[in-house]
């Protein structure tokens, strides 16, 4: 398990080196829709699901986009 751990984070590592770009711009449409939009919101029902919605939806496409690019770098 802790060689687990220390592959994702080498990995991870490798992926912000190698694609600032594509992280960078994951974390700040990320953080707009899980902070920001709901500011904007009215209905409180609406503004919590929202951000929970955006955190689970960004969390899964950064993994997928995380996995697109170790693939990108290792062919």
């Amino acid at each position: 398990m802790i060689e687990n751990i220390k592959k994702f984070f080498k990995d991870d590592y490798l992926v912000k080196q190698s694609f600032p770009w594509a992280v960078n711009f994951t974390t700040f449409t990320g953080l707009t829709f899980v902070l920001f939009v709901p500011l904007f919101i009215q209905d409180q029902a609406i503004r919590e699901i929202f951000a929970w919605v955006s955190l689970v939806t960004w969390i899964t496409y950064y993994l997928f986009l995380r996995k697109k690019l170790l693939k990108k770098l290792n062919d």
